[in-house]
């Protein structure tokens, strides 16, 4: 059910894609298992592999949006909070209605899952992705790190950021388990993988 650059993949021909030679490029399954679960649906009908597309659709999604957040976030989480994460500039009601909102997501992920509507998981992954990295950016904690009168703001922007990393993180274990798994155990400190009960939980520090 695979088509190649909308091509039918032939043999004869010598058109196709070969996992094997995937796999011994040392190229990571799950980037490929990435890029095909964002093409599936319900429904029994083809979907296409582009090279192009492929490269593009794994160093935008899974590079820039995803670990590229983490990674932004740790850095001033680390220098400047020794891996304690906290929202001290956030309501308690914001909190709770925060997290409330993780649960929900993390909620719909799982009913589109069990609905075989994978692509529609993570469309609303990357929009949630999305929405994650623009709070970081407009919190500007570059500019909030040279200030020391806004450390409690620094801590929560980039906080909320990781916190929302993890729900990410428990909404692509599926279709991501090696790279959600580490992040679990190597960043958050878990001794365990994922469950979908971790969205609503908010992490208190990271490695």
């Amino acid at each position: 059910f695979i088509t190649l650059m909308g091509e039918k993949m032939s043999k004869s021909r010598g058109t196709g894609i070969s996992p094997q030679r995937y796999a011994d490029l040392g190229l990571d399954p799950e980037w490929l298992r990435y890029y095909l679960a964002a093409k599936l649906n319900a429904k029994v009908e083809d979907l296409d592999f582009n090279p192009h597309g492929f490269v593009a659709r794994v160093n935008s999604d899974l590079i820039v949006k995803f670990v590229n957040l983490a990674s932004r976030a740790a850095t001033f989480i680390t220098r400047h909070f020794a891996g304690e994460l906290g929202t001290p500039a956030e309501t308690a009601e914001a909190t709770k209605e925060r997290l409330q909102t993780a649960v929900r997501d993390a909620e719909i992920a799982r009913a589109h899952y069990d609905a075989r509507e994978f692509g529609k998981v993570l469309r609303d992954a990357m929009r949630i992705a999305d929405h994650i990295n623009e709070a970081f950016d407009a919190a500007q904690p570059w500019l909030l790190a040279k200030d020391p009168a806004q450390r409690d703001r620094l801590q929560t922007a980039c906080s909320q950021a990781l916190q929302g990393f993890a729900l990410l993180s428990v909404i692509l274990a599926p279709v991501l388990p090696g790279v959600t798994s580490r992040v679990a155990r190597e960043l958050f400190g878990l001794e365990r993988d994922y469950v979908w009960a971790d969205a609503g939980f908010a992490p208190a520090r990271i490695n």
